[in-house]
This record gives C-alpha cells, structure tokens and sequence, in this order.
C-alpha cells in the first residue's frame, strides 16, 4: 500500500525507539571490556549510571550454550531519557519519549557504532535493527479498528476484544517482526498516569552478510529507518493518521 508519509505526528504516539546490534566477538568478555571503554570515548556519558543487569552474574561459558541468552544486555548506561546497553555480543541503544527525532538518534546512533568499532573489540557484524514502540491514544475508545488489519477467528472478528498479535514480514532483505497487544497500559516518564491504548511494535531487521562491512551499516541506516516508517503508516487507518495530526513536508 503507498501513502504519503507524514514527516511527524503532532500527538506522538512513540514510547521507546531502539537500534541494536548483533556481533561476534574478538574476545570472550566484551561486556567486561566495552562499558569503560563507551564510558571513557563518548562525550557527555561521564554523567551516566551504570547499572548491572541480572545477566550480569552468568558465567560466559553458559550465555554462549543458551541462545535465549546470548544476546542479552549485561550492562546498562543510562542518561537522561537514553541508555545504552552492552552484552557479548550485542549493543543497543534506545531513546524513551520525549522521542528526540530520527535526525538527532541517527547521528547519535552513527557516533555509537562508530565509537563500538574503534574499540577493536567486534569481530564480525551479525546484524542490525531498529525497533519503534508505539502507543496509539485517541479520543475514542480504541480496538484493532484504529488499524489498518482486520483479524477473525473461527468466523468471530477481533475487534474490541483483548488480542495479544505477532507475526513476520518479509521485505527485500528485510524482516520486520510485528507484534500488536489491544488493549495496553504503559508507563512514562513525566505522565501521573498510565497510558492506555493500542500498543504496536515494530522491529525491523537487516542481516548482514560476510562482506558486508561498518560502511555497509552506516549506509542501510536511513533505508532501515523509512522501511520500519512506511510499515508503521501502512498499519495506520487513514482515520487514526488524521487525529494523530500529520505534518508533512512542502
């Protein structure tokens, strides 16, 4: 389906947006190694908290036999609404709302990746993703109505009723892992209450092949980005787009 997309949503609906990626690496203990040297090279991070998470006391030896766990964040940089998160073999970095803007996370996306592969510590590139988690509130009560998806079950359509959706799109060499949960609660900072909605996860995947390089990742960025977008709006009933309050270019 083409649409002209919006440049912003005036009622912006983004909780969390995250890239990440996934390497091997050239040493068995880059979450021990990586953090002081992120802490140490990129400016501002001195005001940082570093929290350890709980896979931080499993040995390495158990991460690498458990897939489920090996790509999972030992370490985590927090600042303000962003953070930055470090396992053996995966980096990501995210920014809560207030969503600072695909100009401004892209350069601050590059200056990371940029910064991960001085650090000599990457051996191969495995893959990399953006992720946009989203929160649809409208003036009305909401259901899988406000998207552009019609879901029946056994003649029955699932509208209104609780529905918990996931499933994959393949694109080019794309993969964008859909998730929909109607309805969903959220929090936020600077919000007293709960946030209630229709929440809508888009995670859009590039795998990157042997010959593929860090120029390679810094060039798909952009193109990763406008896919994860186009398939976000694409999702959108045109009703929903207009009470969201598009803005678009020219």
């Amino acid at each position: 389906m083409n649409k002209r997309i919006p440049v912003r949503l005036k009622r912006e609906p983004l909780l969390e947006a995250v890239w990440e990626l996934r390497f091997s690496g050239n040493k068995p203990s880059v979450a021990d190694l990586m953090p002081g040297m992120l802490f140490n090279a990129l400016p501002g991070k001195h005001a940082a908290d570093v929290v350890r998470l709980p896979t931080a006391d499993i040995p390495i030896q158990v991460i690498e036999h458990d897939r489920n766990l090996r790509y999972m964040p030992k370490i985590r940089l927090e600042e303000g609404n962003q953070a930055i998160q470090i396992g053996e073999r995966v980096v990501s970095f995210s920014c809560r709302r207030p969503y600072s803007g695909w100009k401004k996370f892209s350069a601050d996306i590059r200056n990371l990746a940029k910064t991960v592969r001085d650090t000599g510590l990457i051996k191969t590139l495995e893959r990399f993703s953006l992720k946009y988690i989203d929160l649809i509130e409208l003036d009305r009560p909401l259901g899988l109505g406000c998207l552009n998806l019609n879901l029946y079950l056994g003649g029955h359509e699932i509208d209104t009723k609780p529905v918990q959706f996931r499933t994959e799109i393949k694109e080019r060499d794309l993969t964008h892992i859909v998730q929909i949960v109607s309805p969903a609660e959220a929090v936020a900072p600077g919000y007293e209450k709960r946030l209630k909605g229709v929440l809508v996860d888009i995670d859009t995947i590039k795998t990157l092949d042997e010959n593929e390089s860090w120029d390679d990742l810094e060039r798909r960025l952009d193109e990763v980005h406008l896919a994860c977008k186009i398939m976000f709006f694409n999702l959108m009933a045109p009703e929903t787009i207009f009470e969201l309050g598009p803005e678009y270019e020219g």
